[in-house]
């Protein structure tokens, strides 16, 4: 029992230390869609466009998961999915 509450206890403090991504438990591919869009061959401003649309995105997600608005946070992680799009066209 002492070994089930130690183990919940570090888990907690874990996952109150590093913050919403953890919390999250995903990081939905930030980084692998900035580094797509940096490779792509579209004009400069649209990469800088996307890139701005992947920094809100990203802290946004952050946003939401730490206040517990999942709804809104998937919202955030759905424009993601769009700069992918975008960037597979």
């Amino acid at each position: 029992m002492k070994r089930l509450l130690f183990g919940v206890s570090a888990a907690f403090l874990v996952t109150a230390m590093t913050g919403p991504a953890l919390a999250c438990m995903g990081e939905h591919g930030y980084k692998k869609t900035a580094q797509s869009l940096q490779q792509s061959t579209l004009s400069a401003q649209k990469k800088a466009a996307l890139m701005q649309v992947i920094q809100q995105s990203k802290a946004d997600h952050d946003k939401f998961t730490a206040s517990g608005e999942y709804g809104k946070m998937n919202e955030a992680v759905g424009k993601l999915g769009d700069v992918n799009r975008q960037i597979g066209q």
